[in-house]
């Protein structure tokens, strides 16, 4: 999971749920209904390999948990159940689904080949038997599963699987408010297919693409979840160097580039330690994301930092980076006491509890294009080297190349 992933995937999910929607409603041409009532099996089988792959438990658990429901909408299982009606298989359905899709969403996620995971893939799998031998108690009062049997006659009301869904979605939004992440955020959306799913049940095929989109669904969650594994440094949530690398390529002629590093922090953190350490390079990139004249921040790597000033010269920006670097010298820092509390109280005490102050500055280098000077990757090289003339001048200064 990685959060701030979810709510673009939150975007897109409804996107798709709602085009599935409007395609199930216009009703498909016949030659595609084949296809599409297949597609939610053929898609769960991508999301498996994809789920072992990126170890990603709890999309493989889910993914083939819709398939299953949608195997079992086409008929296979209930013409095993004897003389049961299709309205008690598709209500003990709609109570599984959300039920499972819930508990999802308070569980950790893990690798496909994890215990825990395979544990709850083969409860999955044995749930349409289970529906089966209940269903069947139907035939003879005298089964010792008629009382399940029974249960599930209460659950062929509407409001009881629309409730089952409502808590799922109840679930999962606390749980996505807490986590920010691709996973939840993708859930609710697959909830919300599959609630419509039911509606339009009776109508195999439309319920069949509401189920194919819900597994488009989890899919956008994991690219998005590897998108920002790939472009976002996790710590600083700044954009990563890969991005950097991208923002280097679309430069024209003209910009400015500034190479930004942590002042004695070697130091820092054989003082404080590496916790101390992060939460500095957390505040610092707080600071430089919000650097004006229309430049972008990236985590360039360990303590160093870059800033993009597209269609800016180096000395249009210089006063943005002062600005930046005055505004986080002036930042209080309190470096956290084992004693301390982990939430931030809202007054401090005159003794801080033991928690000691330290002073962070940044030492800067900015550079733009200049004479042979012209590629992205040559104005980098010297902004670098002013970087480290600001260092050897005393630190906590801006140069400009």
């Amino acid at each position: 999971m990685v959060k701030g992933a979810g709510k673009i995937t939150f975007l897109a999910g409804g996107i798709l749920v709602l085009a599935a929607w409007v395609l199930a409603a216009a009703g498909l041409p016949s030659a595609q209904m084949p296809v599409v009532g297949v597609l939610p099996e053929l898609l769960a089988c991508l999301a498996v390999v994809l789920a072992w792959r990126f170890r990603r438990g709890r999309l493989a658990v889910a993914a083939l948990t819709i398939a299953l429901v949608n195997w079992l909408v086409r008929g296979p299982l209930s013409g095993a159940t004897g003389e049961v009606e299709p309205g008690m298989l598709q209500a003990a359905l709609a109570m599984l689904l959300p039920i499972n899709l819930g508990l999802l969403a308070l569980l950790r996620d893990g690798p496909l080949p994890r215990l825990g995971v395979l544990v709850h893939l083969g409860a999955v799998a044995a749930q349409p038997w289970l529906v089966a031998l209940v269903l069947k108690s139907f035939e003879g009062s005298s089964s010792p599963l008629a009382p399940a049997a029974q249960w599930l006659e209460l659950a062929r009301a509407p409001q009881a699987w629309l409730m089952a869904h409502l808590v799922a979605v109840v679930i999962t939004a606390v749980m996505f408010a807490v986590r920010r992440g691709s996973f939840e955020g993708s859930l609710l959306w697959v909830l919300a297919a599959s609630a419509l799913a039911f509606v339009a049940s009776s109508e195999v095929d439309r319920a069949a693409l509401l189920m194919a989109a819900a597994q488009l669904v989890l899919l956008v969650g994991l690219v998005e979840d590897s998108y920002r594994l790939a472009y976002h440094d996790e710590l600083t949530d700044l954009p990563g160097r890969r991005a950097f690398n991208d923002a280097m390529r679309g430069l024209n002629s003209s910009f400015a580039l500034a190479m930004v590093d942590v002042d004695h922090f070697k130091k820092f953190n054989d003082r404080f330690g590496h916790d101390a350490g992060d939460q500095v390079l957390r505040m610092v990139a707080d600071e430089l994301g919000k650097v004006g004249g229309g430049g972008r921040a990236f985590r360039y790597g360990g303590e160093e930092f870059a800033l993009v000033f597209p269609g800016r010269t180096p000395t249009e920006v210089v006063e943005h980076l002062e600005t930046t670097r005055r505004a986080l010298a002036a930042r209080s820092f309190v470096v956290r006491s084992e004693k301390r509390p982990r939430k931030k109280p809202k007054s401090l005490p005159s003794s801080a509890s033991g928690s000691r102050g330290a002073t962070i500055t940044v030492s800067m280098g900015v550079a733009g294009p200049s004479g042979r000077r012209l590629t992205p990757e040559d104005v980098l090289r010297a902004a670098d080297r002013a970087l480290y003339r600001a260092k050897g001048a005393g630190r906590n200064r801006v140069v400009k190349a």
